[in-house]
């Protein structure tokens, strides 16, 4: 019996330590989480980073230049009238038989150039394309005398494309047949149109028209 007694006093007593040691863990627990938060809470923000999304740079490729001369010397006759600021219907082929010259695109010129002058003149305007084919200051085939950059400014504005009238033509083929009005010109103006004061300084051989010719 007593020491069932002594038993249930020792129960008691740590039972009393227990709960003794429970009252004080929890202020001391609360204490922790209330500074931790408290600390958490004065920490500054972290900046966020902003992703920019920055295209891949891409690789500009400068198309191939091509000129004029020689696409019509490759006969590419799409090229050509691509390169030509307004759509032109494509030009005609007619190589002379004896000389391998193509009459109707000297007749474009002549038509271009020299349309409403007299059949002379005209004639005359041919005459100099072809003189120029003898002329080493000069390239070497009709299609690159024409389109030669900056030689004629009815190849810049797109007059060249224009279908030449049957005066143009039989001009062309006189030309091609040997008549030449100018005796040996490589040059020919229009004294009221020009701007170059360059082709003033050259020797005048011949009048035919409004066109003046120069060697």
């Amino acid at each position: 019996m007593l020491t069932l007694i002594r038993s249930h006093k020792t129960s008691k007593w740590v039972s009393g330590i227990m709960l003794a040691g429970l009252t004080l863990s929890l202020p001391i627990s609360c204490f922790t989480l209330t500074t931790a938060t408290q600390k958490t809470a004065a920490l500054p923000p972290r900046p966020i980073k902003k992703i920019v999304a920055t295209k891949p740079a891409i690789a500009k490729t400068k198309p191939a230049e091509t000129t004029l001369a020689a696409d019509f010397e490759n006969k590419n006759i799409k090229t050509i009238s691509e390169n030509v600021q307004a759509k032109q219907p494509a030009p005609e082929i007619n190589l002379n038989a004896q000389t391998g010259i193509d009459t109707y695109l000297l007749a474009r010129v002549i038509h271009a150039e020299a349309r409403g002058e007299p059949l002379e003149g005209q004639v005359a305007v041919g005459a100099v394309l072809l003189n120029r084919l003898h002329d080493a200051r000069f390239p070497k085939t009709l299609s690159q005398i024409i389109f030669k950059r900056g030689e004629f400014c009815t190849v810049r504005d797109g007059q060249i494309w224009m279908t030449p009238n049957q005066q143009a033509i039989k001009a062309a083929q006189l030309a091609v047949s040997g008549w030449d009005p100018t005796n040996g010109a490589v040059y020919f103006y229009n004294p009221g149109k020009t701007t170059s004061r360059w082709i003033w300084s050259r020797p005048v051989v011949q009048k035919i028209g409004r066109h003046y010719f120069a060697v």
